[in-house]
C-alpha cells in the first residue's frame, strides 16, 4: 500500500458545498481495494428533533470502501470526541482480551 498523502477533497465528495478539514487517502484516485476517510464542515448546519430532544450537525465525515461505496455521516463536533473516546476504549479492551484469549482465527485469517 501507498503512503497516504493529505488532498483537498475526495474525488467521490458527496457534498461540493461541504469545507475539508482533512482528507486522508492513498491518491487523487483510487486503485484497487483503497478506502479513504474524510472530515469536513458543512456549509449549513442540519437539525433534527427525536423524541423531543433537539440535535444538530454542522460536521460531515465520510468513508469510502470499494464494496460500500460513500458512507456519509452528518455530525457534530461532541460525535467526534465522542467516537474518539470509544474507540480509545474498545482498542484498550481489545488490547486486553488478545493478551488473554486465543483469536478465533491464525493471523493469516485461516481458522
Amino acid at each position: 500500500m501507498s503512503k497516504p498523502e493529505v488532498f483537498a477533497r475526495p474525488w467521490c465528495c458527496p457534498e461540493p458545498r461541504c469545507e475539508t478539514v482533512w482528507n486522508y487517502q492513498v491518491g487523487t484516485e483510487p486503485t484497487p481495494g483503497d478506502s479513504f476517510v474524510c472530515f469536513g464542515e458543512m456549509a449549513k448546519p442540519v437539525a433534527f428533533s427525536y423524541d423531543g430532544s433537539e440535535h444538530v450537525n454542522d460536521l460531515n465525515h465520510c468513508d469510502y470502501t470499494p464494496l460500500k461505496g460513500v458512507i456519509r455521516w452528518q455530525e457534530n463536533e461532541g460525535d467526534w470526541v465522542g467516537v474518539q473516546r470509544f474507540y480509545a476504549i474498545a482498542l484498550r479492551k481489545l488490547k486486553a482480551r488478545r493478551a488473554t484469549v486465543t483469536p478465533p482465527y491464525a493471523p493469516g485469517g485461516e481458522r
